[in-house]
């Protein structure tokens, strides 16, 4: 049977091809996953009375989210390559959802209930995005349409966060941040219902090819691995620690400039208004450049757009390093300075594309995933290691930023070891 439909020519496509509706997908788990991590910030202040603990003691939640968001990735990866992204995105979801509904239900009853309810949110959030997403933008999406792809999946991640920060903080004042959770909660189960009913593991189950493909291209059955052995084969690959010790280096930079971009600007002696508005202009910045490193490293090297996007955020953290350090820059010259830097983690939608290139089809989901455990050592150590460094210059946000440039440089000099890929190619699941 599977033979005959490899056989017959592809269905003719109609004004929009399917895969734009795993874009869509991707877009979303972006908006969940952000939904999951930025309420927590946002309404923490809210949370400590509820519970009667004190601002340390609430920020275990946050600290087991992100342990279990950080180190629960392999798993995911590997159930995405065991039965499908598509269910396992599913999963994924339905976890982040019921876990928020019942963080509002059950967290207000204290902060046992609270640190196990927001665990279940973290364990799903491991699952709805690299462990999951690139393996499916693969799939859809010729190897050069899938930064094309990518740039339009990042930016769901910066829209959520910056509606979250003007709609939860009236919510909460509205109804309670309990509530509110359950409200997310429901969000998060209508977007995995979305993925449940209308996502596909590939062009092959609606007689399809890839996004990009040649005219004459026929659907082919993807390669499936149903083994616990995947971990094996991923370890044993170089690519694995090599891809891994890039992104791990890639994440100390983009980690320590995330906790300190804003506080640069208070240190400055500007307003906490003032700084907050720096986080809407970088957003919206980095979301611009998402649509240009996104297609450029569809022909160009993704690993010299990495190299490009890491010099962009390093030599730009250093000129506002000096700007820092020299005195009062402008406000406005603050601004153009944090907007560039986070315009250069715009690589991030080149970064899960590269993803989507250097592991074998049957195993992206295990080879993903593994890495994004990898990382663990990064997101958390970025922070604390800038905020040594930081200490020791009188706890000046400045050295900071000036510590993640040296990272950045770092990471693009490592990505540029990576194997060539070939630009231009012309099949899904390569």
């Amino acid at each position: 049977m599977e033979d005959n439909v490899a056989k017959q020519p592809p269905k003719k496509k109609g004004i929009l091809h399917y895969g734009y509706v795993v874009v869509v997908a991707g877009f979303l788990t972006q908006s969940l996953l952000l939904a999951a991590q930025r309420s927590l910030s946002l309404s923490i202040n809210d949370i400590v009375p509820t519970l009667g603990v004190t601002l340390g003691e609430a920020g275990q939640i946050s600290a087991w989210f992100g342990l279990i968001y950080a180190g629960a990735g392999f798993f995911w990866g590997w159930l995405s390559d065991t039965i499908g992204p598509r269910y396992a995105l599913s999963l994924a979801g339905a976890c982040v959802a019921v876990g928020l509904v019942l963080f509002g239900i059950l967290g207000p009853n204290g902060l046992a209930w609270a640190l196990f309810t927001y665990s279940i949110v973290g364990l799903g959030a491991a699952g709805i995005f690299i462990a999951t997403v690139p393996k499916l933008i693969a799939a859809w999406f010729v190897p050069d349409k899938r930064g094309h792809a990518m740039r339009f999946v990042t930016p769901g991640g910066g829209l959520t966060s910056m509606l979250l920060g003007i709609i939860l903080p009236l919510g909460i004042n509205a109804v309670g941040w309990a509530t509110c959770y359950i409200v997310i909660g429901c969000f998060g189960a209508v977007v995995t219902l979305f993925f449940f009913l209308l996502l596909r593991d590939s062009p092959y189950e609606r007689g399809l090819t890839p996004v990009g493909s040649p005219p004459d291209a026929v659907p082919t059955p993807p390669v499936v691995s149903k083994t616990v052995y995947n971990f094996v084969e991923v370890l044993k690959m170089p690519i694995t620690w090599h891809f891994g010790i890039m992104y791990t280096i890639y994440q100390f930079a983009w980690s320590a400039n995330s906790t300190y971009y804003v506080a640069t600007i208070r240190s400055a002696g500007y307003t906490g208004v003032e700084a907050g508005l720096a986080v809407t202009y970088a957003s919206l910045f980095s979301i611009v450049m998402m649509q240009v490193w996104g297609p450029l490293s569809d022909r160009l090297e993704r690993k010299t757009v990495i190299l490009m996007g890491c010099c962009m955020y390093g030599i730009s953290a250093l000129i506002y390093f000096y700007l820092l350090i020299s005195g009062k820059p402008a406000l406005w010259v603050c601004y153009v300075m944090v907007c560039l830097m986070q315009g250069a983690f715009g690589i991030n939608s080149t970064l899960m594309a590269a993803m989507g290139d250097y592991f074998p089809a049957k195993l992206r989901g295990t080879g993903n995933g593994v890495v994004s455990t990898m990382t663990m050592a990064g997101r958390y150590g970025g922070p604390a290691a800038a905020g040594i460094f930081l200490d020791n210059y009188g706890g000046k946000a400045g050295y900071g930023i000036a510590f993640a440039s040296v990272f950045a440089f770092l990471a693009g000099i490592v990505a540029m070891t990576l194997p060539k890929k070939k630009v231009g190619g012309s099949k899904g699941e390569a």
